[in-house]
């Protein structure tokens, strides 16, 4: 047995058997043929810690210590049994109550081939947990504080939202992130932050009422009433969950104010985001590494450049599903800030929009691009198509937008792809949708289908100012007179025909009488030769008004779309 901790490569963090051993107190047995006698399995490098229950299979386990929970007399050996299957380093029992390990499981790690710790009656299996990973976690301070600087990111999101004081916490009770006022804070959060483990006495009361139980496995949220006795205030709580696991939990407690209306839905969304974070807090792996990689992935989704198949498979879900697509934008005022400062406060609205979508759909993606905010929301069952949900989905989104940026935010709903791989067209829809939506500025939420008049006469405006050779001269000088000599007759007649000659509304918007109106109608037939009966005149003279008056749109394309 070395008398050294082994490390394994940078990010990964190692503890051997026989250090674990000594940090819990328990009775170690090494694997060596005859069990009482220290051997090789001592010095087995631990990377990682799961919670095994009788009767549970084993995944692949190589540098994981089991924890053997509830599991004694048979139980045990099969467990001990089991972990060897399954490559695992060690494994952890339950101690009997001379302190020691029954001499038929020593015999089965031996035949194992792993390392054996007892663990004393009076450490608490959620204890030994925690204290396994705090030891492997502390050699990992670099890349463990990105995973967690993500995890305080979501829980400012949920503070954000629901106007609470947020904590995560991870199956061990332990905090691992928290956001919201510290004047707000009750003495169970403030106990639960500095010691970084909830209070036993509350956790005594919330196994009593059977709040973990209902949080495992489901999506459902738990409320948790105050105990003004206790000066505990109000909670909302939900499970982090991985199928049928706990992984953690995401708690918002009520400070000065009530809870924002939509506080469960945000928690349900904010744990499905927090998952793979927590499977990585869980089995060592870097999310850190993880959540850029998801970024990157949603983005060539977004943008055509990513291998929609591929995708698929990570997410769980067919190629050919449905996925809607949602385009945002906060309207921010050109120039309104520097660079990073416009940059931060986008990203923080896309965890805001994340938060959102994560609770609609599970599979969710939130992206940015083109200076704007999508988000993907694939269904497997062939919902995705339901324009009226979707419309309401982005309404909540845009109302919870503006009320954190201040700025007229705005949404498109540019519709449905059939398959994954036709996200980056649909997204087009959604990004011309906008540029539309812009010049209505009181308008929150529209769709493609109620923008297609406007989209197809920028197109047919777009094809036209590609093509000098179609114009309609006439129109052109009665452009050019307005601008020698300052008066306003073709904006007049441009507006009379958009009214279909309805004289009193255009009158009022351009702040003149009637008559004014009128004459300015009749001197612009005078200059041009238009007949205002002829449907082609008219329609002729709109376009060319629209084309020497607004110019055709001339933003860049988004993104390459071969």
């Amino acid at each position: 047995m070395n008398d050294t901790d082994s490390w394994g490569p940078p990010g990964t963090a190692a503890a051997s058997a026989a250090r674990l051993a000594d940090l819990l107190g328990a009775d170690a047995v090494w694997a060596a043929g005859d069990a009482d006698v220290a051997g090789g399995a001592g010095d087995a490098d631990v990377r990682s810690v799961i919670i095994v229950e009788p009767g549970d299979v084993i995944p692949p386990s190589a540098g994981v210590l089991v924890l053997a929970v509830g599991a004694r007399g048979p139980e045990a050996l099969a467990v001990v049994a089991e972990a060897g299957r399954a490559g695992a380093a060690a494994v952890a029992v339950r101690a009997g109550a001379d302190g020691t390990v029954p001499r038929e499981v020593r015999a089965a790690a031996g035949d194992a081939g792993v390392a054996l710790l007892g663990i004393p009656a009076g450490l608490r299996w959620d204890q030994v947990e925690a204290e396994v990973r705090g030891a492997l976690e502390a050699r990992t301070g670099a890349a463990e504080a990105g995973g967690r600087g993500d995890l305080f990111s979501l829980a400012q999101t949920v503070a954000t939202l629901t106007r609470g004081v947020v904590s995560i916490e991870d199956s061990a009770h332990r905090v691992i992130a928290y956001a919201g006022p510290v004047d707000e804070a009750d003495e169970v959060r403030m106990r639960s932050v500095l010691g970084r483990s909830c209070p036993e006495s509350y956790l005594a009361l919330l196994r009593q009422w059977g709040v973990y139980r209902r949080v495992r496995g489901g999506d459902d949220v738990v409320e948790v009433e105050e105990l003004p006795d206790m000066a505990i205030r109000r909670r909302l709580v939900t499970g982090i969950n991985a199928g049928a696991r706990l992984l953690g939990t995401i708690w918002v407690q009520e400070g000065a104010r009530p809870l924002a209306g939509r506080s469960g839905e945000t928690l349900r969304g904010a744990a499905r985001l927090a998952a793979s974070q927590l499977v990585d807090h869980y089995y060592q792996g870097d999310s850190a590494a993880r959540v850029p990689s998801r970024a990157d992935l949603a983005h060539g989704l977004l943008t055509g450049r990513f291998n929609s198949a591929a995708l698929a498979a990570h997410l769980g879900i067919a190629a050919s599903a449905e996925a809607a697509v949602v385009a945002i934008d906060l309207r921010e005022a050109p120039g309104a800030g520097d660079t990073a400062w416009q940059d931060a406060r986008r990203a923080e609205a896309a965890g805001i929009v994340s938060v959102h979508a994560a609770a609609y759909r599970r599979n969710a993606l939130v992206t940015l691009a083109c200076g704007q905010i999508y988000a993907m929301l694939p269904d497997p069952r062939g919902r995705a198509s339901d324009e009226a949900a979707l419309v309401r989905w982005a309404g909540d989104v845009v109302t919870a937008l503006r009320q954190h940026t201040r700025t007229p935010v705005q949404a498109v709903v540019a519709g449905t792809a059939g398959r994954l791989d036709e996200i980056p067209a649909v997204k087009l829809r959604g990004y011309h949708g906008l540029e539309v939506l812009a010049r209505t500025p009181e308008r929150a939420v529209g769709t493609h289908g109620g923008l297609t008049a406007s989209l197809m006469l920028r197109g047919v405006l777009e094809a036209l100012g590609e093509r000098p050779d179609i114009r309609h001269p006439a129109v052109e000088a009665l452009v050019a007179h307005d601008m020698e000599h300052g008066t306003d007759v073709a904006r007049s007649l441009l507006l009379y025909l958009d009214a279909f000659g309805d004289v009193g509304p255009v009158a009022k918007r351009l702040n003149v009488h009637p008559n004014t109106l009128r004459y300015r109608v009749r001197k612009a037939v005078a200059l041009t030769g238009l007949d205002l009966d002829d449907p082609e005149h008219r329609l002729a003279a709109t376009l060319q008004l629209r084309l020497s008056l607004d110019g055709p749109a001339a933003a860049e394309p988004p993104f390459p779309t071969g």
